[in-house]
């Protein structure tokens, strides 16, 4: 199974989407960093000037990004609404490498271990669509996702999710108002510290926002 190099295009075919696209990855970066650390006022060491003739200095308040999620908190993208259940490091995954559908009661369930030197990041979320169209969450890309290390680097999820025991088939559409469960697993090396995970709803086409961000240590 092989790590996924970062997509170029995706959904947005147009110039001008691959630039935003890539400006959201940035944001999703910002916000996942933001979220770890704790802005302190600095402290004064010395006497203020007491100068009668000095006028009051102004400044501009810095914006401030939305924290990020925790585990557990439903939160929207869009149409999108879900909640992370589950994010962890695990050692393999269970894939339906057979010709036959799950429930099927003939489908064989085969252990995957990550290549050498790498390992496995599983993110199961609870998915409410409440989008205007349906979602095909395994073979599709209605929502694009990211997981996040420590040196900024971002990680696509593995290909064949429908093969990941418990998740949605291929063509499978999530209907506007229904919600299903759906787990992403992302290949990443052994040394990869891992802070976080962002979606981003893709089913409109008029332009992208930002990712909705969860953190997590992993």
């Amino acid at each position: 199974m092989r790590q996924q190099s970062l997509p170029t295009g995706g959904v947005i075919a147009s110039h001008h989407g691959v630039v935003m696209r890539a400006a959201s990855v940035v944001v999703l970066l910002a916000l996942l960093l933001l979220a770890g650390c704790s802005a302190e006022p600095p402290s004064s060491t010395g006497s203020p000037a007491t100068t009668a003739s000095a006028a009051p200095v102004t400044t501009k308040p810095t914006p401030t990004a939305p924290p990020s999620a925790s585990i557990g908190q439903t939160v929207s993208n869009r149409g999108i609404t879900l909640t992370v259940t589950d994010a962890r490091a695990v050692d393999s995954i269970q894939m339906n490498e057979s010709n036959f559908r799950p429930g099927s009661g003939y489908e064989k369930y085969t252990k995957t271990t990550p290549q050498a030197g790498g390992r496995f990041v599983s993110v199961t979320a609870h998915v409410v669509n409440n989008a205007k169209v349906g979602l095909d969450l395994t073979c599709s890309l209605p929502i694009n996702t990211k997981l996040v290390d420590s040196q900024q680097r971002n990680f696509d999820a593995i290909d064949d999710l429908y093969k990941l025991k418990g998740n949605p088939e291929c063509n499978d559409q999530l209907q506007p108002g229904f919600e299903a469960d759906m787990t992403w697993v992302y290949l990443v090396p052994q040394s990869a510290k891992v802070i976080g995970w962002g979606f981003q709803d893709t089913t409109d086409f008029s332009g992208t926002v930002d990712f909705t961000t969860v953190r997590f240590d992993a």
